[in-house]
């Protein structure tokens, strides 16, 4: 790798590195989420000749992740249908190809290519093929000698491999630099012995490079903090209204739960409210967008105390009915702390202008979240009385 990483002034003034990429796991890890979030902040966050290079194994191994969930669903769908024709003795192949015909595995890959693609241009990029040709030669000294991404011979690490010597070549071929994004570590080890490819670890490391610096970016960004630490401030409020709408809309998984009579339990969670927001206003990030002045775009780390309402059922198997049979039902009550991104994308005269006369839209990172319960019993209290 370059030795160390460079600064955002060396960045925009030289543009020697003109192009970034990202590993999977990292697109994994901010939910596949190209609309929202800090995967679509990138456009206006990134200066617009710093360009992204997607590889073609990354493309076939996000379709390939996104596609799990979905074949998994149609496939408890089928046998649903065929589970209730069995036990009602209807026919129910109307239903059944009334299902087929929404061809939905067909309709969610060109969704999920679609969006891939879409997120690609957004970004000035283009997604790289796996040619050239010595790639195939490079691919196999590489996993002979055990030299980075690979471990001790591992096959699993071809994909990578294949990706990074496209990165290489893509940046040796062009005469530039490029910077991957990737939390795997041998991409890091990959990029010690590159002379074309810097190494960070997530996208909040990435855009931090180009984070806007100096009196105008200073004075925008006092007036968003002075705003947000005003507890009655129309911008404070709409923030609030934004976080609230988020968790009560979020997914919420049940993790950890059991009981102590060995019964089965199944649970969910019924009803979502905060008890208190934080912002951390010492930690704002701001960048003005480089083609339009009267742009830019502000991440604000929160902290959520959320209260859970959960609907808890019990269930013991009967072994000579060969049957479950219900055991009660309890609520319960549970406090959990999240942290999430918010993304403020302001549009007006940054400048001279009130925050309350600007334009302003919030994107929330994440929505998928987990609370865990631990040991739950029925109350049988009403019983005995």
């Amino acid at each position: 790798m370059p030795k160390g990483l460079p600064t955002a002034a060396a960045l925009i003034e030289q543009r020697a590195i003109t192009f970034f990429s990202i590993d999977t796991d990292v697109i994994q890890s901010h939910g596949y989420k190209f609309t929202e979030g800090a995967l679509h902040a990138l456009a206006l966050q990134r200066p617009k000749w710093f360009q992204v290079q997607l590889t073609d194994v990354v493309e076939r191994e996000v379709l390939a992740h996104r596609m799990e969930a979905v074949s998994k669903v149609v496939q408890e769908m089928q046998t649903a249908i065929s589970g209730a024709q069995r036990i009602l003795g209807q026919d129910l192949r109307a239903i059944k190809d009334a299902f087929d015909a929404l061809d939905s595995e067909c309709v969610a890959r060109e969704r999920f290519t679609r969006e891939f693609r879409n997120f690609v241009t957004r970004l000035g990029g283009e997604v790289l093929p796996l040619d050239g040709q010595t790639l195939a030669h490079d691919l196999f000294v590489r996993y002979f000698e055990q030299r980075p991404p690979f471990e001790v011979k591992k096959k699993s690490e071809f994909p990578d491999a294949a990706s990074l010597l496209a990165l290489e070549n893509h940046a040796r071929n062009h005469r530039t630099q490029g910077i991957v994004v990737s939390k795997d570590g041998g991409w890091m080890a990959f990029t010690k012995e590159s002379d074309h490819l810097y190494h960070v670890s997530s996208l909040d490391e990435l855009v931090s490079l180009f984070e806007s610096k100096g009196e105008k970016a200073d004075k925008v960004k006092e007036k968003l903090i002075l705003e947000l630490s005003d507890a009655n401030s129309e911008l404070t409020q709409q923030v609030e209204d934004a976080l609230e709408n988020h968790v009560v809309g979020a997914f919420w998984n049940v993790t950890d739960i059991y009981s102590g009579f060995s019964l089965r339990v199944e649970a969910q969670v019924n009803q979502v409210g905060y008890q208190e927001i934080l912002l951390d206003l010492d930690r704002v990030g701001l960048w003005l967008v480089e083609h339009d002045p009267t742009v830019c775009t502000v991440e604000v780390s929160a902290t959520i105390i959320v209260s859970l309402d959960i609907g808890v059922e019990f269930f013991q198997y009967d072994t000579i009915d060969h049957e479950e049979i219900g055991m009660g039902s309890d609520d319960v009550s549970r406090e959990v702390e999240i942290g999430v991104n918010l993304f403020l994308m302001c549009q007006g005269d940054l400048l001279d202008s009130p925050v309350d006369d600007w334009n302003i839209g919030f994107e929330i990172e994440g929505g998928d979240y987990r609370v865990e319960v631990g040991e739950v019993n029925p109350d049988y209290g009403a019983y005995e009385e």
